[in-house]
């Protein structure tokens, strides 16, 4: 199992002075230190998930289909990509596709192209990679001990730790895995991620890094780590590998997990929302009810809703099951967009695969009466790992002032894409999409930033209950 270990690993953590000099991908050592001990013995050789073998001309039709069904879907991909570094890697992919892959070296080629679209919502993944780790654990496989987020300085830090490895603390630097450096894994890895930004490529790597090296450099059993500590000096340990999913690669399904609210000091409402899934609509729905409820009964001063951990889903939650009960002022979540006319979103006289690009006139007005409505001040705390459908959520409630923005600014673009399409790879099976609408946010501006919060507040991952202190004593500065 994970030790989940707290630490300090927010902003602050790294300013030591020990660790202010240190460059992406190398080490500053202090002297004194000891050089590193040689385990004689050889490491078991590297297992892998190679999935099926596919003939060259099954890759390629498997890859002008995924091409193709991106050009019929996709409203625009000029809104995100660079078309001609786009169009070029495209072609050289393809030309590549020359001998027999396993699914696993396809989805290594096919994947190099993702960050050419810089949209979150648009690439190609190993098929429902959660499920096959867990499978290949269950099986008796094993996955690094460890789980890694990134400094200011660009150099990855320990962030957990599985039991029993007391020998790698959280905050230690990490110089290597099994022989491979931390600028080699990280080459690698950035080169397949789905992300919006540069921030959001590091973002969508931190908390998938157990999967990626599985699949990249494979299953060892046991793992040669060498860490650098707060000291300076570089210590390496061969760990037993995990046996169980890392938290982060761990879907939240229950509400339980998902949902929380609770009355903080100083009679501040609080509401934790980690999801507008659809298949939790019922019980969420049921949740913020609960919760306003009881706010309005203890006649809060002011409301905190953290959407740090949201990654999204549908609207009408976070409109119906938030917004309707805090405002009633009208409101909409974009200023206009641009989609491609499908099955499902076609209006009568619409033409199927033609593109509509359109100003957004309407506005959602909340209900008139609601027994339940909060009337004070909210705060809608978000961070780098606020996405998609809870950024629609973060732009309405700014852009209209019905809400202040607090934590830090998103790792993903303030004017979102949505309605991903699947396109299937039959040859393959990996799994492609693409969105067939993008937004443009209330305020027409800012589009190439994250959202930029109205209170800056720093996230400390490893200690969320400080950034929520942090947010606090500010509210209550405010009077």
């Amino acid at each position: 199992m994970f030790r989940w270990i707290i630490g300090s690993l927010g902003s602050t953590i790294f300013l030591l002075t020990a660790w202010s000099s240190l460059a992406f991908g190398k080490a500053t050592f202090f002297e004194g230190c000891a050089a590193l001990p040689q385990d004689p013995t050889a490491l078991p050789p590297a297992r892998f998930e190679d999935g099926p073998m596919i003939a060259p001309a099954a890759l390629v039709t498997d890859f002008d289909t995924w091409m193709a069904g991106i050009q019929s879907l996709n409203p625009d991909l000029g809104i995100r990509a660079i078309l001609r570094e786009l169009n070029a890697k495209a072609a050289t992919i393809r030309a590549e596709l020359t001998r027999p892959m396993s699914r696993r070296e396809a989805w290594q080629h096919f994947a190099t192209l993702n960050p050419f679209f810089r949209d979150g919502h648009a690439g190609v993944q190993m098929p429902a990679y959660r499920e096959a780790l867990a499978a290949h654990l269950k099986a008796g496989g094993h996955v690094i001990p460890i789980d890694v987020r990134f400094a200011p300085d660009d150099s990855l830090r320990i962030f957990t730790v599985a039991a029993g490895e007391s020998a790698i603390q959280p905050g230690d630097r990490l110089l290597s895995i099994n022989g491979h450096d931390t600028a080699e894994m990280l080459s690698r890895m950035m080169q397949v991620a789905i992300s919006d930004t540069r921030k959001s490529q590091r973002t969508w790597v931190e908390h998938r890094f157990a999967m990626l090296y599985w699949y990249l450099f494979g299953d060892t059993g046991q793992y040669d780590i060498e860490v650098q500590s707060e000291t300076g000096c570089a210590h390496r340990i061969r760990a037993g590998g995990g046996t169980s999913v890392p938290e982060a690669l761990r879907a939240k399904q229950s509400p339980e997990e998902m949902f929380e609210w609770r009355i903080l000091d100083h009679n501040i409402g609080y509401l934790r929302v980690d999801g507008f899934s659809g298949d939790l609509k019922d019980a969420y729905f049921e949740f913020t009810r609960a919760a306003f409820e009881a706010f309005k009964e203890r006649n809060v001063r002011a409301l905190i809703i953290d959407v740090r951990e949201n990654e999204g889903g549908d609207d009408p939650l976070w409109q119906q099951g938030l917004v309707d009960h805090f405002t009633t002022k009208p409101y909409v979540q974009l200023s206009h967009y641009v989609t491609r006319i499908t099955n499902d979103n076609a209006d009568p006289g619409d033409v199927i695969g033609s593109i509509k690009s359109e100003n957004y006139t309407k506005l959602f007005t909340p209900p008139a009466d609601d027994p339940i409505r909060f009337n004070g001040p909210v705060y809608v705390l978000g961070g780098p790992n606020s996405y998609s459908a809870t950024i629609q959520f973060m732009v309405a409630v700014q852009d209209y002032g019905l809400a202040k923005v607090a934590g830090e600014e998103t790792a993903a673009l303030s004017c979102q894409t949505g309605q991903v399409k699947r396109i299937a790879l039959p040859w393959t099976g990996l799994s492609a999409a693409t969105p067939i609408i993008a937004y443009t946010r209330p305020s027409g501006h800012g589009c190439k930033r994250g959202v930029i919060p109205d209170i800056p507040i720093t996230i400390n991952e490893a200690k969320p209950q400080e950034t929520l202190k942090a947010l606090e004593a500010w509210i209550i500065t405010q009077g």
